[in-house]
């Protein structure tokens, strides 16, 4: 074996497992696209002729894609937990803060952190909120008061 194949072999392990790397890691990032340009790089290096590489190439593609099944069969386990899947189930009631919940916020007092045209952030009692006033502009710097909650929208008058 030449010293150059035996590169391409290292280059192409390297490839491997960055792309195995890149199975555990959300999004495509610079493991994936390392790992491409290593696979590439070795199956050139490694192959004396066209022949060689197809068959490297193919090889290759083969132990990848074992790899992709395996990472799959494992996450999909309830033993091992995914970096990219989300582990707990939300029902639609949790997603939503219905408006009654929010009704003890009606009367209090704060000031408008942007202006509201109509809508707009203010700031109550420290917490920050997304407001809309009852239609009119409101300036930046304003005392507010909140006045109701329609469809799970802090409606607010300037005091």
């Amino acid at each position: 074996m030449e010293s150059i194949q035996i590169l391409g072999i290292v280059v192409l392990v390297i490839g491997i497992v960055l792309i195995g790397i890149e199975f555990y890691m959300p999004g495509f990032g610079v493991p994936g696209v390392l790992g491409i340009i290593c696979s590439v790089a070795g199956v050139l290096l490694t192959g004396k002729n066209a022949a060689e590489r197809i068959t490297v190439a193919l090889i290759t593609i083969a132990v990848i894609a074992v790899m992709l099944l395996i990472s799959i069969i494992v996450f999909n386990s309830k033993k091992v937990r995914s970096p990219i899947k989300l582990d707990t189930d939300l029902s639609g009631r949790d997603l939503f803060i219905d408006g009654k919940d929010m009704e003890y916020l009606i009367g209090q007092k704060g000031m408008a952190i942007t202006d509201l045209r109509p809508s707009g952030k203010g700031e109550f009692n420290g917490v920050k909120l997304d407001i809309l006033s009852q239609g009119e502009y409101i300036g930046r710097g304003s005392k507010l008061e909140i006045t109701n909650i329609k469809n799970n929208k802090i409606v607010v008058k300037e005091v």
